[in-house]
Protein backbone atom coordinates (compact mmCIF):
# COMPACT_ATOMS: atom_id res chain seq x y z
CA UNK A 1 0.00 0.00 0.00
CA UNK A 2 1.65 3.86 -0.67
CA UNK A 3 3.53 5.36 2.12
CA UNK A 4 0.70 8.37 2.01
CA UNK A 5 -2.44 6.00 2.10
CA UNK A 6 -0.94 3.73 4.70
CA UNK A 7 -0.58 7.01 6.82
CA UNK A 8 -4.10 8.05 6.90
CA UNK A 9 -4.55 4.30 7.19
CA UNK A 10 -2.97 3.77 10.43
CA UNK A 11 -4.50 7.31 11.64
CA UNK A 12 -7.90 7.00 10.75
CA UNK A 13 -8.39 3.05 11.32
CA UNK A 14 -8.69 2.96 15.07
CA UNK A 15 -11.35 5.81 15.26
CA UNK A 16 -13.71 3.96 12.91
CA UNK A 17 -12.96 0.53 14.95
CA UNK A 18 -13.59 2.16 17.89
CA UNK A 19 -17.12 4.68 17.05
CA UNK A 20 -17.81 2.81 13.24
CA UNK A 21 -20.16 4.57 11.38
CA UNK A 22 -21.02 6.89 13.95
CA UNK A 23 -17.59 8.91 13.94
CA UNK A 24 -17.90 9.10 10.28
CA UNK A 25 -21.71 10.52 10.47
CA UNK A 26 -20.25 13.33 12.49
CA UNK A 27 -17.06 14.07 11.27
CA UNK A 28 -18.85 14.62 7.46
CA UNK A 29 -21.85 16.42 8.80
CA UNK A 30 -20.11 18.97 10.97
CA UNK A 31 -17.99 19.82 7.85
CA UNK A 32 -21.38 21.40 6.26
CA UNK A 33 -21.39 23.58 9.32
CA UNK A 34 -18.63 25.17 9.06
CA UNK A 35 -16.30 22.78 11.70
CA UNK A 36 -13.11 21.81 10.40
CA UNK A 37 -13.03 17.48 10.32
CA UNK A 38 -11.51 14.56 9.18
CA UNK A 39 -14.41 13.41 7.36
CA UNK A 40 -13.14 13.12 3.95
CA UNK A 41 -10.28 10.94 5.36
CA UNK A 42 -12.48 9.05 7.01
CA UNK A 43 -14.61 8.02 4.45
CA UNK A 44 -11.50 6.80 2.21
CA UNK A 45 -10.27 4.75 5.30
CA UNK A 46 -13.81 3.41 5.45
CA UNK A 47 -13.88 2.79 1.61
CA UNK A 48 -10.90 0.76 2.08
CA UNK A 49 -11.80 -0.79 5.07
CA UNK A 50 -15.27 -1.70 3.29
CA UNK A 51 -12.77 -3.72 0.73
CA UNK A 52 -11.38 -5.85 3.08
CA UNK A 53 -14.69 -6.90 4.66
CA UNK A 54 -13.87 -4.98 8.45
CA UNK A 55 -17.21 -2.56 7.12
CA UNK A 56 -20.07 -2.35 5.20
CA UNK A 57 -19.57 -0.87 1.75
CA UNK A 58 -23.13 0.04 0.87
CA UNK A 59 -23.67 1.31 4.83
CA UNK A 60 -20.50 3.34 4.55
CA UNK A 61 -21.85 5.12 1.22
CA UNK A 62 -25.56 5.71 2.90
CA UNK A 63 -24.15 7.37 6.01
CA UNK A 64 -21.48 9.42 3.93
CA UNK A 65 -24.25 10.89 1.79
CA UNK A 66 -26.35 11.14 4.14
CA UNK A 67 -23.88 13.08 6.45
CA UNK A 68 -23.13 15.49 3.99
CA UNK A 69 -26.40 16.31 2.26
CA UNK A 70 -27.49 16.27 6.06
CA UNK A 71 -24.72 18.81 7.33
CA UNK A 72 -24.45 21.07 4.12
CA UNK A 73 -28.25 21.48 4.32
CA UNK A 74 -28.06 22.68 8.00
CA UNK A 75 -25.11 25.35 7.02
CA UNK A 76 -27.28 26.75 4.26
CA UNK A 77 -29.91 27.28 7.16
CA UNK A 78 -27.74 28.46 9.75
CA UNK A 79 -26.34 30.97 6.95
CA UNK A 80 -29.98 32.16 6.43
CA UNK A 81 -31.34 32.18 10.08
CA UNK A 82 -27.81 33.24 11.62
CA UNK A 83 -25.74 34.78 9.17
CA UNK A 84 -25.65 38.31 10.57
CA UNK A 85 -24.67 36.91 13.86
CA UNK A 86 -21.73 35.21 13.00
CA UNK A 87 -20.51 38.39 11.44
CA UNK A 88 -21.51 40.24 14.72
CA UNK A 89 -19.68 37.64 16.43
CA UNK A 90 -16.87 37.21 14.32
CA UNK A 91 -16.76 33.64 13.68
CA UNK A 92 -17.39 34.86 9.66
CA UNK A 93 -15.12 37.76 8.86
CA UNK A 94 -16.55 40.49 6.73
CA UNK A 95 -13.79 39.78 4.30
CA UNK A 96 -14.44 36.17 4.14
CA UNK A 97 -18.83 36.83 3.43
CA UNK A 98 -17.40 39.20 0.73
CA UNK A 99 -15.70 36.58 -0.90
CA UNK A 100 -18.22 33.97 -0.66
CA UNK A 101 -20.80 36.39 -1.69
CA UNK A 102 -18.71 36.87 -5.05
CA UNK A 103 -17.66 33.39 -5.49
CA UNK A 104 -21.46 32.08 -4.96
CA UNK A 105 -22.60 35.16 -7.44
CA UNK A 106 -20.22 34.22 -9.65
CA UNK A 107 -20.42 30.58 -10.17
CA UNK A 108 -24.08 30.16 -8.80
CA UNK A 109 -24.92 26.27 -8.38
CA UNK A 110 -21.27 25.50 -9.78
CA UNK A 111 -19.96 26.94 -6.98
CA UNK A 112 -21.02 24.00 -4.81
CA UNK A 113 -19.73 21.51 -6.79
CA UNK A 114 -15.82 23.11 -6.99
CA UNK A 115 -16.08 24.13 -2.66
CA UNK A 116 -16.87 20.42 -1.76
CA UNK A 117 -13.14 19.36 -2.84
CA UNK A 118 -11.45 22.59 -1.61
CA UNK A 119 -10.09 22.81 2.16
CA UNK A 120 -11.09 25.60 3.93
CA UNK A 121 -13.90 26.64 1.58
CA UNK A 122 -15.99 23.38 1.85
CA UNK A 123 -16.60 24.30 5.43
CA UNK A 124 -17.94 27.86 4.85
CA UNK A 125 -19.72 27.82 1.39
CA UNK A 126 -22.81 26.12 2.52
CA UNK A 127 -23.31 28.53 5.20
CA UNK A 128 -22.45 31.30 2.99
CA UNK A 129 -25.25 30.16 0.39
CA UNK A 130 -27.51 30.99 3.07
CA UNK A 131 -26.00 34.55 3.66
CA UNK A 132 -26.29 35.12 -0.02
CA UNK A 133 -29.86 34.09 -0.09
CA UNK A 134 -28.99 31.37 -2.93
CA UNK A 135 -32.48 30.45 -3.85
CA UNK A 136 -33.22 26.66 -2.12
CA UNK A 137 -33.92 25.09 -5.10
CA UNK A 138 -30.83 26.04 -6.52
CA UNK A 139 -28.96 25.37 -3.62
CA UNK A 140 -30.50 21.48 -3.57
CA UNK A 141 -29.95 20.99 -7.09
CA UNK A 142 -25.97 21.92 -6.32
CA UNK A 143 -25.87 20.22 -2.80
CA UNK A 144 -27.19 16.91 -4.47
CA UNK A 145 -24.76 17.40 -7.27
CA UNK A 146 -21.95 17.91 -4.95
CA UNK A 147 -22.61 15.23 -2.73
CA UNK A 148 -22.73 12.57 -5.00
CA UNK A 149 -19.99 13.55 -6.92
CA UNK A 150 -18.00 13.80 -3.59
CA UNK A 151 -18.93 10.80 -2.50
CA UNK A 152 -18.57 9.02 -6.11
CA UNK A 153 -14.97 10.25 -5.84
CA UNK A 154 -13.75 9.59 -2.56
CA UNK A 155 -16.43 6.57 -1.24
CA UNK A 156 -15.88 4.32 -4.23
CA UNK A 157 -12.94 5.87 -5.83
CA UNK A 158 -10.29 4.55 -3.61
CA UNK A 159 -11.58 0.84 -3.43
CA UNK A 160 -11.50 1.01 -7.34
CA UNK A 161 -7.75 2.88 -7.49
CA UNK A 162 -6.59 1.79 -3.88
CA UNK A 163 -2.71 1.27 -5.50
CA UNK A 164 -2.65 4.21 -7.61
CA UNK A 165 -4.17 6.67 -5.03
CA UNK A 166 -1.04 8.81 -3.14
CA UNK A 167 0.18 10.19 -6.40
CA UNK A 168 -3.26 11.09 -7.59
CA UNK A 169 -3.67 12.90 -4.39
CA UNK A 170 -0.55 14.41 -4.50
CA UNK A 171 -1.37 16.10 -7.65
CA UNK A 172 -4.75 17.11 -6.52
CA UNK A 173 -3.25 18.64 -3.14
CA UNK A 174 -0.98 20.69 -5.08
CA UNK A 175 -3.11 21.36 -8.50
CA UNK A 176 -6.37 21.94 -6.79
CA UNK A 177 -7.16 25.48 -8.08
CA UNK A 178 -5.80 24.37 -11.62
CA UNK A 179 -7.82 21.28 -12.05
CA UNK A 180 -11.28 22.95 -10.91
CA UNK A 181 -10.44 25.48 -12.76
CA UNK A 182 -10.47 22.58 -15.49
CA UNK A 183 -13.36 21.13 -14.63
CA UNK A 184 -15.27 24.55 -14.18
CA UNK A 185 -14.63 25.75 -17.64
CA UNK A 186 -15.80 22.55 -19.41
CA UNK A 187 -18.41 22.54 -17.13
CA UNK A 188 -19.58 26.18 -18.07
CA UNK A 189 -19.00 25.48 -21.88
CA UNK A 190 -20.83 22.25 -21.65
CA UNK A 191 -23.98 24.48 -19.99
CA UNK A 192 -23.39 26.85 -22.38
CA UNK A 193 -23.67 24.53 -25.43
CA UNK A 194 -26.92 22.53 -23.67
CA UNK A 195 -28.30 26.37 -23.30
CA UNK A 196 -27.77 26.98 -27.32
CA UNK A 197 -28.81 23.33 -28.51
CA UNK A 198 -32.00 23.92 -26.24
CA UNK A 199 -32.53 27.68 -27.24
CA UNK A 200 -32.35 26.38 -31.24
CA UNK A 201 -35.05 23.37 -29.93
CA UNK A 202 -37.14 26.02 -28.38
CA UNK A 203 -37.20 28.29 -31.71
CA UNK A 204 -37.70 25.08 -34.30
CA UNK A 205 -40.89 24.05 -32.25
CA UNK A 206 -41.83 27.37 -31.95
CA UNK A 207 -41.36 27.80 -36.03
CA UNK A 208 -43.24 24.92 -36.48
Amino acid sequence: MPETLQHIMTEMTPWLQQYGYLILALAIAVEGVGIPAPGQSLLIVASLLAATGQMSLPLVLMVAGSSAFTGNSLGYLLGIKCGDIFIEKGWIKESTEIKLHAFIGKYGVIALLLSRFIEGLKQTIFIGCGMAKMPFHQFLIGNTMATVLWLTLFGLGPILISEELTPILTFYHHHQQLFWLVITVFGIIGLILFSVILKRQRAKIAND
